[in-house]
């Protein structure tokens, strides 16, 4: 018997919502709804511009958003991640532990906890401005090998392709995850890693992955090819592909099998997240047993759910929906 569910490997962030305007990042000279890697200085220059200004704060981080629901949909989960011993690691670590969730964090005492400051326009695009801080110095000496081996799935996602210390660590967690038959689930995460990482990023999906999230614009870049062709290939290697494609709802691909996935309608205030709920919905029916299609349902409703409000949380009515899927 496996002693986790899920465990997570990511970038230890706390999230920085503030509602913006077009005017605020047109001043900061931000494209919006692009994530932009910024470092300690112009973090400072971007919170500057918001000061006074009302702010939500929770924990970060793709894997993290998508393990804090999988924690409170009652799995059992980890959490990996470097940290630095500040007020946000502390705030990260503290948390964790609310949430039930056991935390694998590296305490760093030079470098700070990252944070991602998330700019929420009207029209519910976010732009957000990371910086990765401490997540950058993760590395492979502190995988924690035991969670993985005792996990079901290990969950990571393309942003830990941002040095070669963190590839490095990702590469000997799924040595022991292959070893310890923990399946690979694995998050493309943003285009813009694809489009600097495609090669290495197809190698651990021919190779490794068992289950690979896309969104349209990421399945594009990897095969630069159509999210549906994308899909297919993905499934080519053994894997199951599950490919987003916003407003036209999800693809599901299973070998020869193609499932289709309606999207739920709702109100779009802030799509932060929508892909991490996703993928966390995706999993818990998964891990749950049910079909592959009712997988996709759980996922579109709790990405539904989580886009309808401001911050990366899913509503408890949602949740509690959720487990009735099952």
């Amino acid at each position: 018997m496996k002693k986790y569910d899920v465990v997570a490997i990511c970038n230890a962030l706390v999230d920085i919502l503030v509602e913006a305007q077009d005017a605020d990042l047109s001043a900061l000279e931000l494209k919006k709804g692009v994530m932009h890697l910024v470092d300690d200085a112009r973090q400072a220059q971007v919170l500057a511009r918001f000061r006074g200004r009302d702010q939500t704060v929770e924990l970060g981080g793709s894997a993290m958003n998508a393990i804090r629901t999988l924690a409170a949909l009652k799995l059992k989960t980890a959490f990996a991640g470097a940290v630095g011993t500040d007020e946000f690691g502390l705030r990260i670590r503290t948390r964790l532990h609310q949430l039930g969730i056991v935390g694998k964090l590296q305490e760093n005492n030079t470098v700070a906890t990252g944070s991602c400051v998330i700019l929420v326009t009207a029209d519910g695009e976010r732009t957000m401005n990371t910086n990765l801080g401490a997540s950058r110095v993760y590395n492979e000496t502190i995988v924690p090998h035991q969670e993985i081996a005792d996990a079901k799935i290990l969950h990571f996602c393309g942003y830990q392709w941002d040095t070669d210390q963190q590839k490095a660590a990702i590469r000997a967690a799924i040595k022991t995850a292959k070893s310890k038959d923990t399946l690979l689930s694995f998050d493309l995460a943003d285009p813009f890693v694809v489009d600097r990482h495609r090669a290495e990023l197809i190698e651990i999906i021919e190779n490794d992955a068992d289950i690979v999230f896309s969104n349209r614009e990421e399945a594009r870049l990897l095969y630069n090819t159509t999210a549906e062709d994308a899909a297919k290939r993905i499934a080519a290697t053994k894997a199951i592909a599950v490919v987003k494609l916003g407003a036209d709802g999800a693809m599901i691909c299973k070998g020869d099998e193609v499932i289709r996935v309606g999207a739920k309608k709702t109100h779009v205030v802030d799509t932060t997240a929508a892909g991490d709920m996703f993928a966390a919905g995706f999993l818990y029916g998964y891990l749950n047993g049910v079909p592959l299609a009712r997988c996709g349902e759980i996922a579109a409703h709790l990405a539904a759910d989580v886009i309808s409000r401001l911050g990366a949380t899913v509503s408890d009515s949602a949740l509690a929906v959720a487990e009735e899927m099952v």
